[in-house]
């Protein structure tokens, strides 16, 4: 996935902050839960496994830590 689909993504998450839509992520190790809260104006990075949360308030670092989290272990990354 690209950075570019990605940000499409959160902007969607930002368009519909009045509902609870809840994004699913696998990575090679972890599986991770993305959501956006109204309340906090963030967006909520869960790591199932650890239970773990990041929190980001902007599109462009949220962007690159979900870029991070999909590309790892890929052989070539795309932009």
């Amino acid at each position: 996935m690209t950075i570019f689909k990605i940000k499409e993504m959160l902007e969607t998450l930002l368009q519909y902050e009045d509902s609870e839509i809840i994004h699913t992520i696998y990575s090679l190790h972890d599986t991770f839960f993305l959501n956006y809260s109204k309340e906090l104006k963030t967006f909520q990075l869960r790591n199932i496994e650890t239970g773990e949360i990041e929190r980001f308030t902007d599109v462009g670092t949220t962007s690159i830590a979900l870029y991070k989290i999909i590309s790892n272990g890929e052989k070539e990354v795309t932009e």
